[in-house]
């Protein structure tokens, strides 16, 4: 016997499920749903399908082709205009010589298929029905039949008023060929409207069979999601893709779960994903196959289709989200919300119970969603942020989107530029230079490949080699699953915002010039660049102050970069070093700032034990400096710039030394005790950089090149090894010449669209005070300073405070953060 699958529905009642996909394609439990019904029908003998197709068609052949991977015989038959139920089948009718069934392909069911064929056969119905028993009938065809299963009515979705039975149609129909010949081809037919009514009209006999199991026609969202409860909980006997490893949890291939995960089923994970640490998935939640739930995420009563990423600290509920959806973190997806496929949610945004955002939108970070999101165009915010280019690896930076923007950048430069390209050592971070390298190369610029070396190599590098461009890709230390990609000028510092906006114009209208073939760029490799940087790093006078001193050093470093760079300079500086590792290996991501800070405790008892002058904590890039004195108290940051600005102050006349704004006062003090003047720069790198530079205050030794000791740890701890040596006292005695101020922090969540207006309230209402607007708003009080200043990646205010006492500098904080909580609701 044949069958016919019914699969040209829209769904429409199902949108955004829908959007993109015919209704057959939307998948329960991991599998389209027009899959569960092949299924059904080869457990009850069907070997040959035929398939009427109308929208989408080729998503519904592409998926099933031809049958075989399902052990069946499939064949397609598409209509072109609307037929109806009837009429389509009518289309196909010569391929259907005897008794055939006819079943929906975007429905639920596990009727006994066999036993319906039979009691059609033994009623020798011309039509058998199958009908179900459902509780509200109001939505559905009502069928009236009498004792012997003939059917005497129709009900097409009656009122209570005219419901005289609770069994209804559920699309299953057995049925004769010859039925067909009381209606014309090409003519737009329907089953239950036309078809079975004419046939009651002229006494041929229709059959209902009433049959035991479970059906759906998931004709809304709700029951779309009952659809996948009621799989888990094992109401309808269907296949679910994978193992039971546990009762209730089925996982797929190559799932990867974290040991400090939780897992409550009912639960599917699908093929390939990963479960983050302290992630909690809890019952009736469905992810898709290479889903990835990211670490301190909730989930509850979630469907999750393919390909979808959960950022970190997220909770879903009762959701749906459809396939490649990405939640940057910190996002909040609420009871019968349903987000359709290609959605950018930023973080820290959250939609509303029942709130639908259609496909391919793009959500602002520090978004609330109280209705749907149909219309509403793309996100257009600049592609950088304060450090450069970032994004989650393969979710918002992808390999084709950084050789695009190695194009861009090459183009800007023009053909025939030269530019360094380096990378952490870190596997994601070396493919995607790859990546940039070829877009580099396409627009017929030559690249220096620096191999895997530090960000201030290859800033380094640029005035050693003569290129007129720099980049360094490596793993975002913010965000250990993102990539920071920093675009560098000739000088090395990372590029103005100028060349940004251009890079970024380039980028949205996809203007920009690309080489002929015979004028790509070459690329050479340029790997050993350490002895040059350490050569230019420090002059000879002071390099023999510091030999003198004879430092003793503990040196906890991490795996890369940097394990090969300072041990070879604290050789050359004369010092007797005691070397130690975190003592756990990481191979795919660097360690977090959380983490680097974690080992203190470990670094201090070394210290103390060997008697150590220094203990040296660093990052795999070699930027972030921890360092502790010969006590093992930490050297705060804050501390180190104001004995970096006493070093330059106190041994470079008349200094001009520029800070950030968040810098500590103290240094104006400072620069009033040597004569010196302090420039205070915006938070951002390239603005101290380019001052820094501007001031020739840390030239290389041949002069060609600067070094920033605030993204520089190898520097920075050359300085202060000198200003020790100089002054002849240890790390402590150095701490406490700076006065003891205390800092405070704050984030303040702020909608985009409203930090505008917040700031210039803000600003009119501390119109009495003394304010500075270097950067954002530092405001001056009689205890301390504040400083509000908009972040530029993501939608908060961070607020730094200042004062004597911390109860001081938090109350400060506090009070704004009050504040601009208050004026964001307004």
């Amino acid at each position: 016997m044949k069958a016919v699958i019914m699969a040209g529905g829209k769904g429409t009642r199902l949108r955004p499920l829908t959007c993109n996909k015919p209704k057959p394609m939307a998948p329960i439990v991991n599998r389209p749903m027009m899959e569960h019904i092949l299924y059904l029908l080869k457990k009850h003998g069907f070997n040959e399908v035929l398939v009427t197709l109308f929208y989408l068609p080729e998503l519904i052949r592409n998926y099933f082709g031809d049958g075989s991977e399902f052990g069946m015989k499939i064949r397609y038959s598409l209509e072109e205009t609307p037929l109806g139920t009837a009429g389509s089948v009518k289309k196909i009718i010569d391929e259907l010589n005897d008794t055939f069934l006819v079943i929906s392909g975007d429905a639920l069911t596990d009727f006994n298929l066999k036993e319906a064929i039979k009691f059609h056969r033994d009623k020798k119905a011309k039509a058998t029905i199958v009908l179900t028993k459902v509780s509200n009938p109001l939505e559905y065809g009502v069928v009236i039949t009498d004792q012997n299963g003939a059917v005497k009515r129709f009900l097409e979705k009656p009122g209570w008023g005219e419901v005289f039975s609770d069994t209804v149609n559920t699309g299953i129909y057995v049925l004769e060929p010859e039925i067909f010949d009381l209606f014309e081809h090409g003519k737009e037919f329907d089953f239950s409207k036309n078809l079975f009514p004419l046939l009651l009209e002229k006494g041929e006999l229709i059959c209902g069979y009433v049959a035991d199991g479970y059906w759906s026609d998931i004709g809304n969202l709700e029951q779309y999601r009952q659809a996948h409860y009621d799989v888990l909980t094992g109401k309808v006997k269907v296949s679910i893709p994978g193992r039971e490893v546990k009762p209730g949890i089925w996982l797929g291939e190559a799932v990867e779960i974290d040991p400090k995960a939780r897992i409550e089923g009912p639960v599917l994970l699908g093929d390939y994903c990963r479960i983050k640490a302290d992630t909690v998935i809890e019952g009736f939640t469905v992810i898709g196959n290479y889903g990835i739930v990211n670490e301190g995420t909730s989930i509850k009563r979630g469907i999750l289709w393919n390909h979808c990423y959960v950022g970190p600290f997220s909770e879903i509920r009762g959701a749906v989200l459809c396939h490649h959806t990405y939640l940057k973190g910190k996002n909040s997806v609420y009871e019968g919300a349903v987000i359709g496929e290609g959605v950018s949610m930023g973080g820290r945004s959250t939609i509303k119970p029942d709130v639908k955002v259609w496909p391919n939108k793009n959500i602002e970070s520090g978004s609330v969603l109280n209705e749907s999101m149909i219309w509403a165009k793309k996100n257009s915010r600049s592609l950088f942020g304060n450090n450069g280019i970032s994004g989650t690896i393969n979710q918002e930076i992808t390999p084709e989107l950084v050789a695009k923007l190695g194009g861009i950048f090459g183009a800007y430069l023009k053909p025939g530029a030269k530019i360094v390209v380096g990378s952490d050592s870190f596997r994601a971070a070396r493919v995607f230079k790859r990546a940039l390298i070829s877009g580099v190369l396409a627009a017929g610029c030559g690249v220096y490949d620096l191999g895997t070396l530090p960000t201030a190599l290859t800033r380094h590098a640029l005035a050693l080699l003569g290129a007129q461009g720099g980049a360094q890709l490596r793993i975002n230390p913010n965000d250990t699953n993102g990539l920071l990609i920093e675009f560098m000028d000739q000088k090395g510092l990372n590029i103005d915002k100028n060349t940004e906006r251009a890079i970024e114009n380039s980028y949205m209208s996809e203007d920009f010039p690309r080489a002929g073939v015979d004028n790509f760029g070459e690329l050479a490799f340029v790997p050993q660049l350490i002895e040059p940087y350490l050569n230019g790093l420090i002059s000879p006078e002071i390099k023999e102050l510091i030999k003198k001193r004879n430092f003793k050093v503990v040196f906890l470093y991490d795996d890369g970069n940097l394990s090969f760079i300072l041990p070879g300079l604290l050789e050359m500086l004369g010092c007797r070093v005691k070397t130690e590792g975190y003592g756990v290996e990481r191979s795919n991501q660097p360690r977090s700032l959380h983490e680097l800070l974690g080992a203190i405790g470990k670094a201090a008892e070394i210290v103390r034990s060997e008697g150590a002058d220094l203990g040296i904590i660093a990052d795999q890039n070699a930027e972030r400096l921890i360092l502790l004195d010969e006590t093992g108290d930490l050297l705060k940051e804050e501390q180190l710039i104001a004995l970096l600005s006493f070093l330059t102050l106190k041994y470079k006349p008349e200094a001009v030394v520029p800070v950030q704004v968040t810098a500590p006062h103290y240094i104006e003090t400072l620069a009033k005790e040597f004569r010196g003047k302090v420039i205070r720069t915006k938070a951002n790198p390239r603005s101290l950089m380019e001052k820094t530079a501007q001031e020739k205050l840390f030239p290389t030794i041949d002069g060609r090149g600067s070094y920033f000791p605030q993204f520089d740890a190898v520097f920075s701890l050359v300085k202060v090894m000198e200003l020790i040596a100089r002054e002849e006292i240890s790390l402590s005695k150095a701490k406490a010449m700076i006065p003891k101020v205390e800092r405070g922090y704050l984030e303040a969540e702020c909608p985009w669209d409203e930090k505008g207006r917040v700031m210039r309230e803000l600003f009119e209402e501390n119109q009495g005070l003394h304010v500075e607007t270097t950067d954002g708003l530092k405001i001056f009080h009689d205890q301390g300073w504040a400083l509000v200043l908009p972040d530029a990646d993501e939608p908060v205010f961070k607020i730094y405070a200042e004062a004597n006492t911390s109860e001081e500098a938090d109350a400060l904080t506090q009070m704004y953060w009050n504040r601009i909580s208050q004026l964001r609701l307004q």
